[in-house]
């Protein structure tokens, strides 16, 4: 997997354990990055470049996962001024937008980093772990620890902050995204509840800022009045699998999950539940409310527009984009262009310009090589370095193991049983034409 983030400054590619990031200014200014594995003082790996590669090494508490310096997340600050970066070594890496983005900053975490996000202040940058918890680190103070600000007790998914700095919602494994207060985060606003699967994906909506995005692998996108936790839109993305789920009602009821084969339903379940659309990138546009959506496994993205009214907030879908193979990851740019980052080899990069014609929004694809615009000069760059990304082509995505899989563990006893009682049976029967036969030699 790769990923791509665009800011005023610059635009980023990571690709497993390094990143390039170029100047939306001046094409030719290029900052090339490696993660190495750490000095035991815990400085080293983050300053300067560097293609030197430390040696794997098991992460405590997961001793068949080896450090190698993979990035892990990854995100610009609202006005670009800093990026930052965490590895699999548990290192953060703070950079800022000077002429050489120089590292400002380099500490060490207590686990294993799935999401970065910074206040709109840009003072503190809050860092999400697997393990559910969020901890907040001074930008000001590089110096000083991280302090525990909420803890979940499921795996974090995803981490953003209100635009005005008063709230940080949190989303995890459990189908739960939790809005907690600024900077006393023990106080719980509200939770956001409705998902029924993992809540893999959290956005603002920029010109909405009471309003939050959510995507799941329930194959739903939902919209919170994330203040009162009301939920005011919801989009379903798997009609075509709940059709053909309806369908098939000899296998499983779509509504009670029960048949009269208890076993294939148990089956049936699974399958179901893992095939439902995973969303695993949201991205809105700037200056219009416009949502991009990918699922996994599924080439199609998906754009939406958001109008709020006095009778409530309304999504209609603009278009559905054919990307060729499902996206690595999507974002848009401050010119409103929705730039997409795809697992091919002669094109990784495509890039879409949004404008609007008597009233509508048109999309259209960029060809590099009819502009001189630095957008252009950006695309033929990063397409020109495909081999940057051969080692992120055979990367599984990390939202595809995060299904919950409810199995009917009496439909596989009544299988079992079914089976031990027809071998019985014909041990049974072999056992009496054996008999028989034995009967009839004795009276020969």
């Amino acid at each position: 997997m790769a990923t791509l983030l665009c800011s005023k400054q610059a635009v980023v590619c990571i690709s497993r354990n390094k990143f390039t990031l170029i100047s939306t200014s001046n094409v030719d200014k290029i900052f090339e990055h490696s993660r190495k594995k750490p000095t035991s003082s815990g400085s080293d790996g983050a300053e300067g470049q560097s293609s030197e590669q430390g040696q794997p090494t098991a992460n405590e508490g997961d001793p068949q996962h080896l450090s190698n310096g993979q990035i892990l997340a990854s995100n610009f600050s609202p006005s670009g001024r800093y990026f930052a970066v965490c590895d699999d070594y548990k290192q953060l890496t703070v950079w800022e937008a000077k002429t050489e983005w120089e590292s400002s900053s380099t500490r060490t975490v207590s686990r294993r980093c799935i999401a970065l996000a910074f206040n709109h202040k840009e003072d503190t940058i809050y860092v999400g772990d697997k393990s559910g918890d969020v901890y907040s680190y001074s930008l000001n103070n590089p110096t000083e620890d991280g302090v525990l600000l909420v803890g979940h007790i499921s795996m974090l998914l995803d981490v953003v902050v209100s635009q005005d700095d008063r709230f940080i919602m949190t989303a995890d494994r459990d189908e739960k995204i939790r809005v907690s207060c600024l900077p006393n985060s023990y106080h719980i606003q509200t939770f956001c509840l409705g998902h029924t699967q993992f809540v893999s994906r959290l956005a603002v909506l920029p010109n909405l800022p009471n309003v939050l995005v959510s995507g799941s692998g329930d194959g739903t996108v939902r919209f919170w009045n994330y203040i009162e936790g009301h939920q005011l839109h919801c989009i379903s993305l798997d009609s075509t699998h709940q059709e053909r789920s309806k369908g098939d009602s000899a296998v499983v009821d779509s509504e009670t999950g029960e048949n009269g084969d208890s076993a294939s339903s148990s089956v049936a379940k699974v399958e179901e539940q893992v095939d439902r659309p995973t969303v695993t990138c949201i991205a809105c546009c700037r200056t219009q409310n416009i949502v991009a959506i990918s699922l996994l496994n599924n080439p199609s993205v998906l754009l939406y527009q958001v109008t709020q009214s006095n009778s409530g907030l309304e999504c209609v879908q603009l278009c559905t984009l054919d990307s060729e193979v499902s996206p690595w990851s999507l974002c848009f740019d401050d010119s409103d262009q929705l730039w997409i980052l795809r697992p091919v080899e002669t094109q990784p990069l495509v890039v879409y310009s949004l404008s609007e014609e008597s009233g509508n929004i048109k999309l259209t694809k960029l060809d590099p090589t009819t502009s001189t615009s630095n957008t252009s000069k950006l695309i033929t760059k990063i397409n020109d370095n495909t081999q940057f990304f051969k080692d992120a082509y055979n990367q599984e995505s990390f939202y595809s193991t995060l299904h919950k899989r409810q199995i009917d563990n009496v439909g596989h006893y009544l299988e079992r049983k079914h089976q031990r009682e027809e071998f019985q049976k014909q041990k049974k029967e072999a056992g009496q034409v054996k008999g028989q036969g034995s009967k009839k030699q004795k009276t020969n």
